[in-house]
Parts: C-alpha cells; sequence; structure tokens
C-alpha cells in the first residue's frame, strides 16, 4: 500500500490536475464510484486502478476492482490520507482511474437521419462543460465537439459534473470551425446558431434533422462569422433582469426542443 507523498504514482496523478500534463501523457485521473463505473462499463482504456481500502465501501466496487485486476488491469491501494490529497471531493469514496485519452475525429461521429450534435466555441467552465455532458447524454444526443480555447473535457472539474457521460457522449476537439462545416454540408447536417439578437425564438424555429446545435463562449456569445455562416440562429428569450441563461441551461432548452418536435414528428420538410 502506498503511503508515501513523495511515491511516483501518487506525485504524477496531481501532476494530471494540470493540461500539460493530460495531453502531454495522452491520460487523466477520474474519481468516484459512478464515474469509474461508467468508464470500465463503456470500456474505456483504464491503465491503473486507484483505491484507498480505508474509505472504499462499496462490494461492487471491490468486485470490480478483482475482475479487472484479473483481466491485467493494474491496481494500487494507497492510504486514505493519499487518497484524500488526490480527490476533488470533500468526501472521497476511495476509487479512482488513470484513463488514456480517447481522441476522436469528426469521421467517428454517428451520423444518422434523427441525429443530434452540440458544438461548443470557446466554452470556459469546466463544470459547465461537464453538465452539458450530461444533458446530452439524457436528452440522447450524438456527440459534442469543442472548438477554439474550449476548456478541457478532462479538466478534473468537468470529469466530476459528468457523471460518467464522458464515456458514453463521442467529444471531438478541433482548433477552429472550419471543418465542421465541411463535415456539416458533406452530411446535410442543419446548423444552429444561438444568439442573443436572433429574431427567431427557439420554440417556432423551423428544425430539420440531422442537426448540430452552435453555442458560444458564457460571456460572449458565438463569433459573427460563426452565425453568418449557420443555417439558422435561434433566441431563447429573456423576462426576468438577467442578461443570459446558463450555458447548460440553454443547451438542455434547445436539446428537449428538439426531442419534442421529434416525438410529434412536426420537423421543417
Amino acid at each position: 500500500m502506498i503511503s508515501s507523498h513523495s511515491n511516483p504514482l501518487v506525485k504524477r496523478i496531481k501532476q494530471l490536475r494540470q493540461k500539460k500534463h493530460r495531453l502531454g501523457e495522452g491520460v487523466f485521473f477520474a474519481e468516484g464510484l459512478r464515474v469509474v463505473l461508467t468508464a470500465l462499463e463503456q470500456n474505456a482504456p483504464v491503465e491503473t486502478l486507484v483505491y484507498a481500502p480505508e474509505l472504499l465501501q462499496s462490494e461492487v466496487a471491490w468486485q470490480m476492482i478483482r475482475a479487472q485486476e484479473q483481466k491485467g488491469v493494474k491496481g494500487v491501494a494507497v492510504a486514505a490520507a493519499i487518497f484524500q490529497s488526490l480527490s476533488e471531493r470533500d468526501n472521497p469514496t476511495g476509487l479512482g482511474a488513470i484513463i488514456r485519452i480517447n481522441r476522436l475525429t469528426l469521421a467517428q461521429l454517428p451520423v444518422t437521419p434523427h441525429a443530434v450534435f452540440v458544438l461548443l466555441d470557446r466554452v470556459s467552465d469546466p463544470g459547465n462543460l461537464g453538465t452539458i455532458l450530461r444533458t446530452l447524454d439524457a436528452a440522447g444526443a450524438n456527440g459534442l465537439i469543442l472548438t477554439g480555447e474550449s476548456s478541457d473535457p478532462y479538466h478534473p472539474t468537468a470529469v466530476k459534473a459528468s457523471m460518467g457521460t464522458l464515456f458514453t457522449i463521442p467529444v471531438v476537439s478541433l482548433p477552429t470551425m472550419a471543418p465542421v462545416w465541411e463535415w456539416a454540408e458533406t452530411h446535410q447536417i442543419s446548423t444552429i446558431a444561438t444568439s442573443a439578437k436572433a429574431s427567431q425564438e427557439y420554440w417556432d424555429a423551423p428544425y430539420r434533422l440531422p442537426a448540430l446545435l452552435l453555442l458560444g463562449n458564457e460571456q460572449t456569445g458565438l463569433e459573427q462569422t460563426v452565425l453568418d455562416a449557420a443555417a439558422l440562429s435561434v433566441t431563447i428569450p429573456m423576462y426576468g433582469q438577467a442578461s443570459s441563461l446558463n450555458l447548460s441551461i440553454a443547451t438542455g432548452l434547445l436539446l428537449y426542443e428538439l426531442r419534442r418536435l421529434h416525438h410529434q414528428k412536426e420537423f421543417h420538410r
């Protein structure tokens, strides 16, 4: 059992809090029962399981650890104090994993006739990003595209907020929007931008599928070039004093409007 803060594995996991180390190694650290169990259920490339026997109370987790070790996955026990120093949670459950980053391309996203994707351009809050992943999963969306200097989906806060959906929703990261337009045109995907200045309210818009919802930075929104290039622009009306909705709330409203229309078969032809 590891009980020293100077242990190389402990130092490595702490370094993975920084994006440069996550990208440099191509791995990230995830913790929590639901997150790790979902990762394994989805066949995520788990490198090492890290657990604290003094903290881990779940028999399901213990069975999973034994089963994974029998398959050849490395398992490492650490003292409770060590795990607490690695954790981003107030009351850690004692289970974590080092997982290899699965980098996907646009070509790997599953485009079907009724597919719905979300693109976030320059999203800055990892908590928003993780929550949006949960929303995509709940609404049955087919993938997330991140463009520009967006927050890292493997940031500890994003991983925590995703509640395991990081492993159920395909995520593609791109430096620019340029390949997205070509991809959307090739697959005849309708592009729907969101803007406070749009004249079309989101519940009255003539949507069609497959669709790509475009949302921008929390403070500045989408750039004008993106708004000009999108096939459709919609707005979410604001009736109070706030100038905008939380990005994850806005994403949820739009996704469930598309889900409602799909259920009622009221899409524009």
